[in-house]
């Protein structure tokens, strides 16, 4: 039986703003390197076809593309049957998690080029190419990066990420942080040297991985364009999981700090320390919403200490008091 082009497929379905994948990309004829992209995914049939679609309609002809779900129970698995005349391998069972997925995909990767895109995100049109010509053109690059748009659950834009290449003491400090996973692209001889994602960190893998790289020596190179699209929404890991990234974070500082001097390593630490107390009120709030108050409490009393640097003053005790009457503020539902 003649597999069909994409084309002839039936359009996805329509009813979220910022749908852009029911036509092909152009299409890019040049010679470039093979690339292989993993989407990791679970409980995400609300997105994951427009993942698919933007990942199979790049228009690039060596492209290699594995999809990993984790045994969802939602219209995953009929989703990604649709596409699979297209795609080098597919499963749907349980596995050990995010990144133990993606280095799977990576495992079984024949690219020169490596990448992953989560189940709810997306890449644009036009997005792999760019990539290509670039590793194509300069046999230096290794680690390539564009930039991100954040969107909300409906794909409506909220801001822009752009790429930049920071230096080891401003990642471990999350400070003007320049890297952003969804447009990420790296050769498979910098994975081959520097090690895959590190399967026993839960949120901040990605976070290890570009420290890591950095200490091995590599830089970013940047490029303007936006590449990706990150989505959020309440089931996301990121927007749901902070004060365990932050362990994380603090964890994967105190690994990589010895490759700082010591002023930097103080440096680092003020950083990332303004870094959770910026997002402190955020991450309670959420609690509350979500009925852990109890959670909400004792994280707030744990980084008391922190209440100094909370923005604006004395909201660290107007977040005691809501979290004591049970009562997250009505913008956190917004």
């Amino acid at each position: 039986m003649r597999c069909p082009s994409l084309a002839e497929l039936p359009p996805p379905p329509t009813g979220r703003t910022g749908w852009p994948w029911t036509e092909e990309s152009p299409r890019c004829d040049e010679a470039l390197p093979r690339m292989t992209i993993v989407t990791p995914s679970f409980m995400q049939g609300e997105f994951i076809e427009q993942t698919i679609r933007s990942v199979l309609l790049q228009g690039v002809g060596d492209l290699e593309y594995f999809i990993l779900d984790g045994g969802s129970t939602d219209a995953t698995r009929e989703i990604i049957r649709k596409y699979e005349p297209w795609l080098a391998g597919w499963r749907c069972e349980k596995d050990a998690g995010q990144s133990a997925t993606v280095n799977e995909g990576w495992a079984r990767a024949t690219g020169e080029v490596l990448a992953w895109i989560n189940s709810d995100d997306w890449y644009f049109p036009g997005a792999l190419a760019l990539a290509g010509r670039t590793f194509a053109a300069e046999p230096s690059v290794a680690w390539l990066a564009g930039g991100v748009d954040d969107v909300d659950v409906m794909g409506r834009f909220l801001k822009r990420h752009p790429a930049a290449p920071t230096p080891l003491v401003r990642c471990l400090g999350r400070s003007a942080y320049g890297y952003f996973q969804p447009g990420m692209f790296w050769r498979r001889a910098l994975v081959e040297k520097v090690g895959v994602l590190d399967t026993g960190i839960f949120s901040s893998f990605d976070h290890d991985f570009w420290a890591r790289t950095l200490a091995a020596g590599f830089t970013l190179t940047a490029v303007p364009e936006p590449l990706a699209c990150f989505r959020q929404h309440a089931g996301s890991k990121t927007g749901g999981q902070f004060q365990r990234g932050m362990r994380e974070d603090w964890m994967i500082f105190e690994r990589y700090r010895a490759q700082l001097p010591p002023a930097g390593q103080r440096q680092a630490a003020e950083w990332l320390r303004e870094y959770e107390a910026d997002n402190l009120l955020l991450t309670i709030y959420r609690l509350l919403d979500g009925g852990r108050r109890g959670e909400a409490l004792r994280y707030l009393l744990e980084k008391i200490a922190l209440a100094p640097r909370v923005r604006p003053p004395r909201a660290w005790f107007g977040a005691l008091a809501r979290v004591l009457a049970n009562r997250p503020p009505a913008w956190i539902r917004g």
